[in-house]
């Protein structure tokens, strides 16, 4: 898949469970590996949590759909929407 650029890119943003635990999840990304691991690591640094990189899509630990979707529309993601609850 080659990348377009981020406006181009349909991001979804999620808050889900895992257990007991909320997490945000981030889908769509189609920015090589490398790139989904430095905004990874932004959205860990600026939300204050843990996260990972599960086959290409970014959880982080905790509910913050709301904050994930300003930062990536700030980066320039302005397709990136909120889906589920």
């Amino acid at each position: 898949v080659i990348a377009g650029p981020p406006e181009e890119e349909k991001v979804q943003v999620q808050a889900a469970k895992r257990g007991n635990k909320a997490v945000t999840i981030v889908r769509g990304l189609t920015s090589p590996m490398e790139d989904r691991k430095r905004l990874l690591k932004e959205m860990k640094g600026k939300l204050g949590g843990g996260g990972t990189l599960v086959d290409g899509v970014l959880e982080l630990q905790g509910s913050h759909a709301e904050k994930v979707l300003v930062l990536l529309k700030s980066k320039g993601f302005s397709l990136a929407k909120m889906v589920g609850k």
